[in-house]
């Protein structure tokens, strides 16, 4: 059982519920900002000098998926590399949950077992 639970009309929806897709989404931009910031080869120093900020602030920026704002990301985006963030919308919620039941021929073989332990010239020890 879940702990996710979808809209529904006349509902309120569970905080737990709003508070996990909050995460993942502050999760996925700071990947995204992250990504960026690595493959532009730019140091901390040089992004905060962009950006007008104190080196220790974008540190902090970079250093964990905070409660960016918008303006946030779009901000740090822009100084590293002239990007935007480019938006799309998932309905999580209707797709197959990762733990769902495996068809009948994805069943899992089991692993060989290993191999007797050999001493060093080659002779099964036992």
């Amino acid at each position: 059982m879940s702990f996710l639970t979808p809209p529904r009309d006349g509902q309120k929806t569970p905080f737990v519920t709003l508070a996990y897709f909050r995460q993942r989404q502050r999760n996925r931009l700071f990947d995204l900002v992250h990504a960026e910031f690595r493959k532009s080869g730019l140091t901390q120093a040089e992004l905060a000098r962009r950006m007008g900020r104190r080196p220790e602030v974008v540190s902090r920026m970079l250093g964990a998926p905070g409660n960016w704002r918008l303006d946030t990301v779009s901000d740090l985006l822009f100084a590293i590399s002239g990007a935007e963030a480019a938006f799309t919308t998932r309905y999580p919620m209707a797709e197959s949950a990762p733990d769902a039941a495996a068809p009948a021929d994805a069943v899992a073989t089991p692993a060989a077992p290993s191999p007797a332990p050999t001493a060093r010239d080659g002779r099964t020890k036992g």
